[in-house]
């Protein structure tokens, strides 16, 4: 059984932590175990039952009303809010589909996901629905993995789902023209996170650009080679688990150096992106959203 804190729920649903405890000790929606030194601690069906409090407060519902509810209509009130949501499209409710999207993964749900996913594209279109509601989901899902709260089938099983989607949606973007700006995309060594770069691919290809795809994982000197070949304008990467903040440093530094004419584009972990001191033909960009505006 997996284990989450106090903070743990807090950052998976919005709600702060001495909000919860108040919620508690009077109206007693959330019981926390104990461990064997009485620390506290909530399992998945606790965290999923906030998340679910989370979309009735988000419908107005006020949480002494949640407290009355038995297990069976709290249930069915949650099951018919989500319905809603899901008929409506309404934009006010992004973070019940990304709420929604947790379950999916946490419950293996692939009807759930397919619901979710379809309604917002209906609502949205493809490159909304990756900005406003995929890209939040895999920010929240990416703390959870790393904490250890959602599992590695968990996460594999959410994340091929929409990786399926995105293959798909590149693959039908007509081909850019041969004189389009060409873009070179790639993950350097001992990195595997492939679905973002695939979301920024979809991103810049649906901007008319041209794009060379390398995937994960890729040796420097082969990005050096394959530059030669190809003559790209710019080059975008990312870096999510550094070693450190020097080796981070020296990465882009390196980069610099080998393409000093070229632009290029650095994303990935907003925690430390923040303090890397770029050079002048380096971008640090924060997210997906950044990126729509800096590849306009």
């Amino acid at each position: 059984m997996t284990r989450y804190s106090i903070k743990d729920l807090e950052k998976y649903s919005g709600i702060k932590a001495h909000t919860i405890r108040m919620w508690e000790q009077r109206y007693e929606v959330l019981t926390p175990h104990r461990t064997d030194s009485n620390i506290r601690y909530y399992d998945e069906t606790q965290l999923k039952r906030l998340l679910n409090i989370s979309l009735l407060l988000s419908k107005g519902y006020k949480i002494s009303k949640v407290s009355e509810l038995d297990d069976e209509e709290f249930n069915e009130t949650v099951k018919r809010f989500h319905r809603e949501s899901l008929d409506t499209g309404n934009d006010a409710a992004i973070e019940t589909k990304v709420n929604g999207l947790i379950l999916a993964m946490l419950e293996l749900d692939e009807n759930r996901f397919e619901k979710i996913f379809n309604t917002s594209l209906i609502k949205r279109g493809f490159e909304k629905t990756i900005l406003e509601v995929i890209y939040p989901f895999l920010q929240r899902i990416g703390l959870m993995w790393r904490t250890g709260e959602v599992t590695c089938a968990q996460e594999h099983f959410i994340t091929n789902l929409i990786r399926q989607k995105v293959v798909v949606a590149i693959d039908a973007i007509p081909m850019a023209s041969g004189d389009a700006e060409k873009f070179l995309l790639f993950l350097p060594e001992s990195e595997f996170n492939e679905l973002v770069i695939l979301l920024s691919t979809y991103l810049i290809k649906n901007k008319g650009k041209q794009c060379v795809y390398l995937g994960q994982d890729i040796p420097f000197n082969d990005v050096i080679q394959v530059s030669e070949i190809t003559r790209p304008h710019a080059l975008m990467t990312f870096i999510t688990e550094p070693a450190s903040q020097d080796e981070s440093q020296e990465f882009i530094d390196r980069l610099s150096k080998a393409f000093p004419k070229k632009s290029i584009i650095i994303s990935g972990n907003v925690s430390f992106l923040e303090d890397l001191d770029p050079p002048s033909n380096v971008t640090v960009v924060l997210d997906l959203a950044e990126l729509n505006h800096v590849i306009y």
